[in-house]
């Protein structure tokens, strides 16, 4: 249960939780890139010089952007907690708590286990391709590599963490100290973080020249984020819910950005592996349904372990 009584009125918190969202995308764009023509470029072509998300000056002028939204509103969490800092920690899902080994292993690698039931057809593909750690196809260098460079660091680290610590751990914390239920979180929030990634679309728009089959090619790519963020969401709020912990959602984040959006389009191509995959793609989702409450459960983290969000 939660270390203090609701304090927040329902609607504060739904308020909060769209000022964090506004909070998060805004600060994307809170540090603009200076924009400087190539020499040779003539000045009145200057404004149509636009640096790309993925160049390394936009990634770490973001990052400075997320830093100062997760700052924000934390600041912004620690009133209603009564400058308990131990409640608060506990809110945040950042308490470190007293684990054997074993619990530790589950902690960690039971999501992990989990999420990779979603993505057993994807593996299963990688698997006949040799593209596996220790398989042939698979370079070590190359994968080190990419989570060295700032696209790897954006995807691989400071998003997922950024992420899910702001549309988790700070809106799952404040709609709880309104007295919301579980359900509730599990199935409202997302929309929010679904939601807060369209401006994705936009960019996508932008990029493609701002025309009518770039507007209609960018909302189809939107709706299809906004459906895989969505219900992403739903599974990290409910990881969230059940440990308490924000190291859960954050791995599973990270291990869905590095395996990306499912491509069914080249199971065409597999020959006699091509009903095998399907039935991989199946088999996954049916495990991953059937063993989520128990992959899930706070007694994998020993007997005396409690979640503040989930009564056992």
């Amino acid at each position: 249960m939660l270390p203090f009584q609701s304090v927040i009125p329902p609607w504060v918190a739904g308020c909060s939780c769209v000022f964090f969202a506004s909070l998060f995308v805004g600060s994307l764009y809170l540090f603009p890139v200076k924009k400087q023509a190539p020499t040779g470029i003539h000045a009145s072509d200057r404004s149509q010089q636009r640096l790309d998300r993925d160049h390394p000056l936009v990634i770490k002028q973001r990052i400075k952007g997320i830093i100062f939204t997760s700052v924000s509103v934390t600041i912004y969490l620690w009133a209603p907690t009564s400058s308990r800092v131990h409640a608060f920690l506990q809110l945040l899902g950042l308490t470190v708590p007293a684990y054997g080994l074993v619990q530790w292993l589950h902690h960690i690698f039971t999501p992990m286990v989990l999420v990779a039931m979603l993505f057993l057809g994807p593996l299963v593909m990688m698997l006949i391709d040799s593209e596996l750690p220790f398989q042939s196809r698979f370079y070590w260098r190359n994968h080190l590599q990419s989570f060295c460079e700032w696209i790897g660091v954006r995807n691989y680290i400071v998003g997922p963490i950024a992420e899910e610590y702001i549309f988790r751990a700070c809106m799952v914390s404040i709609t709880a100290m309104s007295g919301a239920s579980p359900k509730a979180m599990i199935f409202g929030l997302p929309l929010v973080f679904g939601i807060a990634h369209l401006h994705h679309g936009y960019e996508s728009f932008v990029k493609k020249g701002r025309t009518r089959q770039a507007a209609i090619q960018s909302a189809i790519i939107a709706l299809v984020q906004l459906t895989y963020t969505s219900l992403f969401g739903w599974f990290a709020t409910f990881l969230f819910l059940r440990t308490s912990s924000l190291l859960a959602p954050c791995l599973c984040h990270s291990f869905c950005n590095l395996m990306g959006f499912p491509d069914v389009s080249n199971i065409q191509y597999y020959g006699r592996w091509k009903v095998w995959i399907y039935v991989a793609f199946g088999l996954g989702i049916v495990l991953f349904a059937g063993m989520l409450e128990s992959l899930t459960s706070p007694s994998l983290y020993g007997s005396t372990y409690t979640s503040v969000y989930w009564m056992k």
